[in-house]
């Protein structure tokens, strides 16, 4: 494996399809990604801003710069420009939080010059006397949302330390260049092959991905949103589900999903794409930088399957292809010969996240929101879990090319309403579970937001 030059280190395969896509549309801001965490108590804004100064300066993935030479493009640790945490009080609005989400609004609409930089931005907001919010975008090329949570967990560590006159502890974070060169190795050995059978052999004979919007559409540069509140008695139904088909809620959700997927296309066959972060046993682990991964996950969705089965068949297909993760879905498009005018690889996205940061900054708790979790194909359901007994938070993202802000809206609504209806009757066939909305409005559990 020949070496890079000091101080350039080859893009991760997981970063040359956000390297193109950036290319191709220079002034589209579709790949920012960024969330907040609102910290509630008297937190110290000078000591949270010195505390993300350091953990930027750590964090060798987003100090770089990005070059295209002979040799093709690649990232430069320590080369970005100087910056400054944007601070700001708004005690004094009539509406602290509108003010705030207004500004990370007009932040995330604009483009990001990877040969310029920098690649992120921070932001600190008092809302309150005991109200905090810290806002942090980055370039989905440097960071994926596994990377944010290292980073955040960081930052807090960092605070505790500093506003209890505590000794730093030492950063925990591990090498790019060793991830880098663990992505070239992988690349070169038996596993890749081994991996890449497996993917066109689970991939083989299948039909055409169907999606909600009954079309697909050109990637946009903006992307629609919904959000929701699942009440925790849901997701507790979904829990009980899951232990008894020996799974986890994670995959009872995903199995709702598919059935609602199934329900409303009439497919038997149903394609999930399906995020998965690339690092276990790996170096990356450590290391914030763009790993994420989706793969494919085929659900038969039989109408007379109850959502006990389907979550076991669910899990079952999870668990096989758990060990072929690192294998790039650009290289199996690039494998089934499908041309970028060609169908899509996947149906909607299901991006289920079961863990929260469970934050603290010197003992005040905090909690973490998504604001933008970048460029979405079709549509993708996001699900949140908030770990503090109060239930799981739901953003539903779409494609502007394939819905419409009301179609989004009332996908969500009877989604949700769907999914109470397969929670309080597990055992029941998926073909009989209520969908249009307001049927069973009184299970649904839901608050719209």
């Amino acid at each position: 494996m020949a070496s890079s030059p000091a101080g350039r280190i080859p893009l991760l395969a997981a970063q040359r399809g956000v390297w193109i896509g950036q290319q191709l549309a220079p002034d589209s801001p579709a790949y920012n990604t960024a969330e907040y965490t609102e910290i509630r108590g008297p937190a110290d804004v000078d000591t949270l801003v010195a505390s993300i100064h350091l953990a930027v300066s750590e964090t060798e993935a987003i100090g770089v710069l990005f070059a295209d030479d002979d040799d093709g493009p690649s990232q430069h640790p320590g080369r970005a420009p100087a910056w400054t945490v944007h601070v700001a009080d708004l005690t004094g609005r009539a509406d602290p939080l509108a003010a705030a989400l207004a500004w990370m609004t007009d932040d995330l609409a604009r483009p990001v010059d990877l040969t310029a930089g920098p690649v992120f931005g921070h932001a600190v907001f008092r809302l309150a006397a005991d109200r905090v919010l810290w806002y942090h975008r980055a370039h989905h090329i440097a960071l994926d949302g596994y990377s944010f949570g290292l980073f955040a967990r960081r930052v807090a560590e960092v605070y505790s330390a500093r506003a209890s006159a505590h000794e730093l502890p030492p950063c925990w974070f591990g090498s790019l260049r060793a991830v880098a060169e663990a992505d070239t190795a992988y690349r070169d050995s038996g596993q890749y092959h081994r991996d890449r059978d497996h993917w066109l052999a689970y991939s083989a004979g299948r039909p055409a991905p169907v999606t909600l919007a009954g079309r697909f559409g050109p990637l946009s540069g903006t992307v629609l949103r919904c959000e929701a509140s699942l009440d925790q008695p849901v997701k507790d139904a979904l829990a009980s589900a899951a232990r008894a088909a020996k799974a986890v809620w994670s995959d009872a959700l995903t199995a709702a999903f598919a059935a609602y997927v199934h329900r409303m296309t009439g497919a038997r066959q149903v394609n999930l794409a399906l995020p998965v972060m690339s690092r276990m046993g790996s170096v990356a682990l450590r290391v914030p930088c763009m790993m994420l991964n989706i793969v494919p996950l085929w659900v038969d969705a039989d109408p007379v399957a109850s959502l006990v089965e389907l979550t076991g068949r669910t899990a079952t297909e999870i668990r096989i292809g758990r060990p072929h993760h690192r294998y790039r879905y650009e290289h199996l498009r690039r494998d089934l010969k499908l041309a970028p005018s060609d169908r899509n690889l996947f149906g909607p996205l299901a991006n289920i996240m079961p863990f929260d940061y469970g934050l603290t900054f010197a003992s005040l708790p905090a909690v973490v929101r998504n604001a933008s979790a970048g460029p979405v194909e079709d549509m993708c359901l996001n699900i949140y879990d908030r770990a503090d007994g109060s239930g799981l938070h739901v953003t539903l993202d779409a494609n502007p090319a394939c819905y419409t802000s009301g179609e989004l809206a009332v996908h969500l609504r009877r989604f949700l309403g769907f999914l109470a209806g397969l929670a309080a009757h597990p055992a029941q066939p998926i073909g009989a579970a209520a969908l249009l909305p307001g049927e069973n409005s009184t299970s649904y559990g839901a608050v719209l937001g």
